[in-house]
């Protein structure tokens, strides 16, 4: 990794990361009912404007900055970092739309609490974050994957918003599961 990264537009850039998780997605959306489509797309309500002005505000710098900064980062192929990347990216992308479907699937009056939801109660926002600093590694690029770990630290209130939104919704079943499941991976 250079303290200087190389940027430049090109076809082999890491927004093509991006544009497969992208695809991946969209196809899950396709297949599912309109419930099950609203379901992931329900966004917690928020205690404060502060708090959803600030989440918001964050959320859409980081997120989308990290998916239009990717266009601009080139990836060498072949590399040491490229591989170790790539297997971070594919652990996180496939764990992230495993959680998508497993999320849309599950019982609409019931938390979800089986399969990788018993690792971490975030999965799609955990599993995004490993893959984004797997695309930061496999392109050697250090500014991509400070700004993942910022996207990580920024999603904290759009994430304790989504668990008081469970708890009203659930009640006793999800703050049992609170007890059970860290939040992330391993806290």
């Amino acid at each position: 990794m250079q303290f200087i990264p190389e940027h430049s537009i090109g076809f082999q850039n890491a927004w093509l990361f991006s544009f497969a998780y992208g695809i991946l997605s969209i196809g899950i959306m396709i297949f599912l009912s309109k419930e099950r489509r609203k379901r992931i797309l329900t966004f917690p309500k928020f205690n404060s404007i502060f708090e959803k002005i600030f989440s918001g505000l964050a959320l859409f710098i980081f997120g989308r900055g990290l998916i239009i900064y990717s266009f601009f980062i080139p990836v060498k192929l072949f590399t040491a970092y490229f591989y170790v990347g790539l297997l971070m990216y594919l652990i996180g992308m496939i764990s992230s739309v495993i959680s998508m479907w497993s999320f849309s699937q599950a019982d609409l009056n019931k938390p979800v609490t089986n399969g990788i939801y018993k690792i971490t109660r975030h999965p799609m926002q955990v599993m995004c974050f490993v893959m984004w600093i797997g695309i930061g590694i496999a392109a050697g690029n250090w500014i991509l994957i400070a700004c993942a770990f910022l996207l990580g630290i920024v999603s904290y209130p759009s994430l304790k918003a989504q668990e008081r939104f469970c708890i009203n919704k659930y009640g006793d079943e999800y703050v049992t599961y609170i007890k059970k499941t860290p939040r992330y991976i391993l806290f």
